[in-house]
């Protein structure tokens, strides 16, 4: 199958368009010491690939910022922006975890219902099974039933006409 070229397997994110404006714009250089990150590569499963975006996340005004405040100033704004991180890291875990939640329950909630399915499919089984019984029952009375009375006109005919 041939590869769309709109849209490739790899994405150099250091590439980008050139404008006149290309010296204002800040493009952090997502690269590795042996690699540019892909479109498949995973912030959430590969530490590498984490610590390359945590490294590249700081814009470069953070970094004259940080580059003229005193140490205990920059360690103190450092700390505020990796209890910032944390905090957003803590808040998608919640999030995740509460979706995990709620997808256990739906789960749960799934096999209790194909349970309830099941069982209610065999009940009308059971139940389509006593009908057909039923139904036998019925016609075998309802042929009875006609032949005593087919006997009874005929028995009556016979009383009529010892009567007269």
């Amino acid at each position: 199958m041939a590869s769309c070229s709109s849209h490739p397997n790899h994405i150099d994110l250091n590439v980008a368009p050139s404008t006149t404006r290309d010296a204002k714009v800040w493009r952090p250089s997502f690269v590795s010491q042996n690699r540019h990150l892909t479109v498949n590569d995973y912030v959430m499963m590969n530490d590498t690939t984490t610590v390359i975006v945590a490294r590249n996340f700081l814009i470069p005004m953070d970094e004259m910022l940080l580059a003229v405040r005193s140490d205990e100033e920059a360690i103190d704004d450092s700390m505020a922006f990796s209890i910032q991180s944390a905090a957003s890291v803590s808040n998608m875990a919640d999030r995740l975890r509460a979706r995990a939640n709620e997808v256990h329950e739906l789960t749960t909630e799934n096999s209790y219902l194909q349970r309830m399915l099941h069982e209610s499919q065999q009940e009308v089984e059971k139940l389509k099974e006593e009908n057909d019984a039923l139904l036998k029952l019925v016609s075998s009375y309802s042929v009875d039933t006609v032949r005593r009375l087919d006997m009874l006109h005929v028995s009556n005919k016979r009383i009529l006409g010892d009567h007269e």
